[in-house]
């Protein structure tokens, strides 16, 4: 028969072992998880190969360099010492376009009478059309009905006294702003509500607006929204300094001449859609922007040597529809220097 002595000697034994169990357990799965990092450190697993499932992608279409931009010479000090090395591949995305409608023209017709214009259409292609404002003709708005991108503007040019009043928002009053007339149209979708935004402060000179340093000198307030990144890479416009969604405000308490501008163009992606593509070496993509083969989405502000600080990778979202998201090499340099070089390998691209 058991004692009691017994019985308290072989539970004390089994706390024990348990204890010991337990601490072992632990220390075996610190050392094995810090034994996989490790291994996948040196031995990282390689990418499976890119599929090119879209087949050959269209040239990625840059706007057209002015005919006097000047020409650029290049030196390249990154912290590398070189240019960085690139991945071997890149996923690109299907970008679907809006099938031709035949509510499409009502549904415009409803939007401009909420921006209190005439729903009056005046055709200027066979997508494009334009609603004017009977009360103020200098205030219009363009409606592609296919994409649903669209710019309503007031012409100050013709009227500067929009910019006389003083009552112009605050960079944040700006922004709220411009979110509440998003919000308002549906058109706060999360492709800009998770993206950036940039204020800019303008004042007139001539018939232009031109940036300014702050508000005290401003005559209006541009408010730029720009998308989200994709994958956690960033995407880049055309004109880097704006986004595709804009808003500039003057100081007027009318509101048909406080939007001076409202600008929407949005090219839907599909994230379920991709394909891998092989990229260009950046050596390479380097080599292209010093032959003049790559675009200037940001000349330097003085002179034309550029020193070349930083090489990324981004998307580049166009003004213009396109089939694919596609890759750009971004080459980023002093004095506000922009370049895009198309990072898709060449066998691949037109």
């Amino acid at each position: 028969m058991t004692t009691l002595t017994e019985t308290a000697y072989y539970t004390r034994r089994t706390i024990n072992w348990t204890i010991l169990a337990i601490i072992g357990y632990v220390l075996l799965r610190i050392f094995w998880s810090t034994f996989v990092t490790v291994w996948l450190i040196v031995f990282p697993p390689k990418a499976p190969p890119p599929n090119h499932a879209f087949g050959k992608l269209p040239a990625l279409r840059f706007p057209a360099s002015a005919p006097e931009a000047p020409k650029i010479t290049f030196r390249l000090e990154t912290i590398e010492g070189s240019v960085p090395a690139a991945s071997a591949s890149a996923t690109v995305y299907f970008m679907p376009k809006s099938p031709a409608n035949l509510l499409a023209l009502t549904r415009t017709q409803d939007f401009a009478q909420r921006l209190q214009l005439s729903p009056t259409p005046i055709s200027e292609s066979k997508n494009i059309y334009r609603f004017n404002d009977l009360e103020l003709p200098l205030r219009s708005l363009r409606y592609d009905i296919v994409s649903n991108n669209f710019i309503l503007r007031y012409a100050f040019e013709q009227d500067t006294g929009a910019l006389a009043e003083r009552s112009l928002p605050t960079g944040t009053g700006g922004l709220a702003e411009a979110r509440t007339m998003l919000q308002t149209y549906d058109l706060y979708i999360p492709d800009l509500s998770g993206g950036s935004n940039k204020i800019t402060y303008l004042r007139l000179s001539g018939d232009r607006l031109i940036p300014t340093t702050s508000l005290s000198a401003a005559d209006a307030l541009r408010v730029d929204f720009f998308r989200r990144p994709v994958g956690g890479i960033p995407l880049v416009t055309p004109y880097p300094d704006e986004g595709h969604v804009s808003f500039v405000f003057s100081g007027s308490t009318n509101l048909k001449r406080r939007v001076l501008q409202f600008a929407y163009t949005h090219w839907p992606i599909d994230y379920e859609t991709t394909a891998t593509y092989a990229l260009k070496p950046s050596s390479q993509a380097w080599g292209e922007l010093q032959s003049g083969q790559g675009f200037i989405a940001r000349y330097p502000n003085t002179g034309t040597s550029v020193t070349v600080r930083s090489v990324t990778l981004a998307y580049y979202d166009s003004l213009d529809p396109q089939n694919y998201l596609q890759p750009v090499f971004v080459f980023e340099g002093d004095d506000g220097f922009l370049g895009y070089v198309s990072a898709v390998a060449s066998p691949w691209t037109e």
